[in-house]
């Protein structure tokens, strides 16, 4: 999943084919009806779950299978791990083979490309409010719902409050015009610092920008999406963004960097502001306890149309249609959900529940620090469109590339939106 680059605990793409666990109990429906409250839960299941990269995290896996099935004998749940990196191909081969796990988790935005490949299990309806809206739309392919939204996260604006104090900031800032402002101060009071990191391989920093600005990604039109940048919004989105590394405001190297790249630089004391997850800030003060006292955190500063909405990513839990044992499927995909059980992922990886029960659950909402991660999700984050081409269009690192001629002053904003529109638009009737 590249839309949340993963490091130790953040985000982001066949070799081996893995047979499917086995069981009985499926009636042969497409539907992952869930197994009735009567009806006794027998057989196995295969897991993939992607590797967090902990083993502290992993345990917190296996004890869900552990506690699944203790309180259901006679089952079996086989959990495997599979690399990021090597999760999209792994999950293309497998359907190909008719060889998938029973479960996984998919991120969000590969859940419509493999639904489009009759490959996975229709979810039940579910009540609207259940779960994060903008995750249940990334799952959404042709109206139908193909994933329950497992975690999430939206980024906000993580900045240090001693600096903004002696730049003379009394507020963080809550739009753009703020933001460059509160900039080109922290630049002027306190060298040695610079004020943002705003990187040039990290879409998910730079793309939600568009929205802020009144713009669209992509439009729906039927089955078909068209490309939606070629638009005065989307340039005005790209020149703000880029502005801060003309101006020399962001530092010279970010044009090359990835989001953990930014997150070092903000440990180290090299920036004041930086655009970020709830897991990038359990990282930060993992890393450097010192700094907690430090740190501020707001919603993301909005733009000119006064939206501040950030990109809601993460993971869905998604059963298969060559699963031999969807019922046993669908109760572990429930007990995962629960939100008790599901905040001890949450709260181990530094990312919210995608239940909205299990974001109350979270404390979140309480605690000032991570209210706006809380916040940010619910109320302000939307997705990328639900296409099954998106996640070629992200594997083929498009935007990154306009994006980086244009901090580099090799294209014109407007230059990069019709060239990405050109791309987008033949992709997506590829």
């Amino acid at each position: 999943m590249r839309n949340l680059r993963f490091a130790a605990a953040a985000a982001t793409l066949l070799a081996a084919v893995v047979v499917g666990g086995c069981g009985g109990g499926d009636d042969g429906s497409s539907k992952a009806t869930g197994a009735s409250k009567s009806a006794k839960l027998s057989g196995s299941i295969s897991v993939w779950i992607m590797d967090p990269g902990s083993p502290k995290i992993q345990d917190v896996v296996k004890q869900y299978a552990t506690d699944f099935q203790a309180k259901n004998p006679g089952t079996t749940v086989d959990i495997e791990f599979v690399p990021w990196a090597q999760a999209h191909d792994k999950f293309v081969t497998a359907i190909a083979g008719g060889k998938v796990p029973d479960v996984a988790e998919m991120g969000t935005t590969w859940t419509p490309e493999f639904a489009a490949q009759g490959g996975l299990v229709e979810q039940p309806e579910f009540k609207a409010g259940d779960y994060v809206s903008s995750l249940v739309d990334a799952a959404t392919y042709q109206g139908k719902v193909y994933g329950k939204p497992w975690y999430a996260g939206a980024r906000a604006l993580i900045y240090r409050k001693d600096i903004l104090e002696k730049a003379g900031i009394d507020n963080p800032p809550a739009n753009w015009d703020e933001m460059m402002a509160a900039a080109k101060a922290i630049k002027s009071k306190v060298p040695n610092v610079f004020p943002v990191s705003y990187t040039g391989l990290s879409e998910h920093m730079y793309l939600p920008t568009i929205w802020q600005a009144g713009g669209q990604i992509a439009t729906q039109d039927g089955d078909t999406w068209k490309s939606a940048l070629n638009s005065p919004e989307a340039a005005k989105a790209l020149e703000y963004y880029a502005s801060f590394y003309k101006d020399g405001l962001d530092p010279k190297a970010a044009v090359g960097w990835e989001e953990p790249d930014a997150q070092t630089a903000f440990i180290n004391g090299d920036v004041a502001m930086l655009i970020a997850g709830g897991w990038t800030y359990n990282s930060i003060i993992d890393t450097k306890p010192a700094l907690e006292k430090k740190i501020g955190t707001a919603l993301e500063p909005a733009g000119p149309s006064g939206k501040d909405t950030a990109f809601a990513g993460g993971s869905h839990l998604v059963q298969f249609q060559e699963s031999k044992n969807k019922d046993l499927g669908a109760a572990f995909v429930d007990f995962m959900l629960q939100p008790s059980e599901l905040n001890k992922f949450t709260s181990a990886v530094g990312f919210l529940p995608g239940t909205t029960e299990g974001i109350k659950a979270s404390g979140y909402l309480e605690d000032p620090v991570r209210k706006p991660f809380a916040e940010q999700l619910l109320e302000h984050s939307a997705v990328y469109p639900p296409s099954p081409k998106w996640g070629g269009l992200e594997g083929a690192n498009i935007f990154d590339g306009q994006i980086q001629k244009v901090m580099k002053g090799q294209a014109t904003p407007q230059q990069a939106v019709a060239e990405l529109a050109k791309k987008m638009d033949e992709e997506f009737a590829g």
